[in-house]
């Protein structure tokens, strides 16, 4: 039996493809790590740096998470993480912030949310809203 395919195929090898700069701060939450990892853009507009430090707030009244950035802070340091063919980027620790988080948005392993650009000013410091209601990923 002889089989004639006939298939019009559309490839998209490496070379092709096109991978487009972010337009929203992101954060990727990972329960297996405990670790916060920012996307790109956060990172080179508010010009973070490996050293500086990630603290993270949960806002009783407000219900609202929130995270600053600045070498005064008694929070995490933030870490390069490799990232293979792409610019590396940052993260950092706060395992206990991880699983309360993940666990409020019934998320078993990793979520990624938008960061608000717009920062809440909180005794002289910006901090940024984490948007946990409409998660752009959960796993």
């Amino acid at each position: 039996m002889q089989y004639n395919w006939i298939m019009a195929l559309k490839i998209f090898a490496k070379e092709c493809t096109n991978n487009h700069p972010p337009t929203q701060w992101l954060v990727n939450v990972n329960r297996k790590t405990g670790v916060f990892y920012l996307n790109n853009l956060i990172a080179d507009d508010l010009g973070l740096e490996k050293g500086g430090k990630g603290l993270l707030a949960y806002d009783d009244e407000t219900k609202e998470w929130l995270v600053a950035f600045g070498d005064d802070l008694p929070g995490f340091s933030l870490r390069k993480l490799s990232n293979h063919d792409y610019k590396d980027r940052l993260c950092f620790a706060g395992a206990k912030a991880v699983h309360t988080i993940l666990n409020e948005i019934k998320a078993q392993r990793a979520a990624t949310f938008v960061i608000s650009k717009r920062p809440k000013v909180i005794d002289g410091r910006n901090w940024y809203r984490i948007l946990t209601n409409k998660p752009q990923r959960i796993n």
